[in-house]
């Protein structure tokens, strides 16, 4: 999946990742409390519900406007599966929120808080509406695909190292004049809520201006009455969206679905732990074993090479000095040879031969 020119920024700063934040309101309310409008249950109930219709729509399109991509006429239709009841292992092949609208493209709005391949994920559910959306045999007329979109609301961990908080992908082609753009029947739209929650608060005038960075702004930090009814007031769509969570938080079912998922979270967590400390141990006993086989290896080599060096230097010195005395009797007797053919007797040659001997030994 590239990466678009339609980027929009944001700035790094400290994230806070918290899935409940306890906010300090009323007396009555001081105990409250704010569950990440991310989660699951609470997330597919605010945006994907029948009564929900103006609000998904409001949050798919200030988006779309943010990343210039043409917006969505009105909802005709709303679909998702509730199947986590607090879990956190649901893994099927649905999509979070399924927007179809009377006009515009097709929408799978996805809330995305454990960390996975997004590319791969979103390219999967695309393809797959894509192909739910076409007429059956196939169209007459490729260039009357419908389109698809796809939003991942990221929270809880970053996809993309820049600052932008926003980034839109597409199919694309690599040529020798460089990278162009491919067919837009399959969009994608990646949203990290890490980036706006470390920018933004609410006193940033932007907040007030830009709405698709309002909503998003909503769902990092979660719903707050007091700090977002002057921004509410300017996208009357959020104060619904408001009614909504409210209603949601005060249902019996939706806490024990979120004590479970934290229960579950918790599990998973300690498991996790404990996981890494026996595979830590493990790995420590393997790698000394291991590592005390590898230096044992690797002593011997060294110590091979070293004997080989020291006895080639020993053997080397040795062979020379019995090359010399070999070299020097060879040499003496070839002289003695010589001498005799000259007609010196053997008196003469021996007395000779004995003054070289004294001299070279000398």
């Amino acid at each position: 999946m590239q990466s678009a020119d339609e980027s929009k920024s944001g700035m790094s700063g400290v994230a806070n990742d918290d899935n409940v934040q306890a906010v300090p309101q009323s007396d009555e309310s001081k105990e409250r409390q704010y569950i990440s409008p991310l989660f699951n249950d609470l997330f597919l109930r605010l945006f994907g519900s029948q009564d929900s219709k103006d609000v998904t729509r409001s949050l798919v399109n200030a988006i779309l406007r943010h990343v210039n991509i043409d917006t969505i006429g009105e909802v005709r239709e709303l679909r998702c599966d509730v199947t986590s009841a607090g879990g956190i292992a649901v893994r099927s092949a649905r999509v979070d929120v399924l927007v179809v609208p009377g006009g515009g493209a097709i929408v799978d709005l996805e809330a995305q808080r454990e960390r996975v391949n997004v590319d791969n994920k979103a390219l999967f559910y695309a393809s797959k509406l894509l192909c739910e959306h076409t007429p059956k045999g196939g169209p007459k007329d490729y260039s009357v695909l419908p389109q698809v979109v796809v939003i991942m609301l990221v929270e809880g961990w970053e996809r993309f190292e820049d600052k932008a908080f926003l980034h839109v992908g597409r199919p694309m082609w690599k040529s020798e004049d460089g990278i162009e753009n491919g067919s837009d029947r399959i969009l994608f739209v990646i949203a990290e809520l890490n980036k706006v929650r470390k920018r933004y608060t609410v006193d940033d005038g932007e907040l007030a201006t830009d709405e698709g960075l309002a909503w998003l702004y909503l769902l990092a930090k979660g719903y707050r009455e007091d700090d977002m009814d002057e921004v509410m007031k300017c996208f009357p769509t959020m104060r619904e969206f408001a009614e909504h969570y409210k209603i949601a938080l005060g249902d019996p079912e939706l806490k024990r679905a979120y004590e479970r998922y934290c229960e579950a979270r918790t599990e998973y967590n300690d498991m996790v732990r404990e996981g890494q400390l026996w595979a830590r141990k493990v790995g420590r006993d393997e790698g000394y074993k291991d590592g005390r086989d590898e230096g044992y290896k690797d002593g011997r080599d060294e110590g091979y090479k070293e004997g080989h060096d020291e006895g080639y230097k020993e053997g080397h010195d040795e062979g020379h000095n019995e090359g010399r005395k070999e070299g020097r009797k060879e040499g003496l007797e070839e002289v003695a040879g010589r001498m005799r053919e000259m007609g010196y007797d053997d008196d003469t040659i021996d007395g000779i031969m004995s003054g070289l001997k004294e001299s070279s030994e000398g």
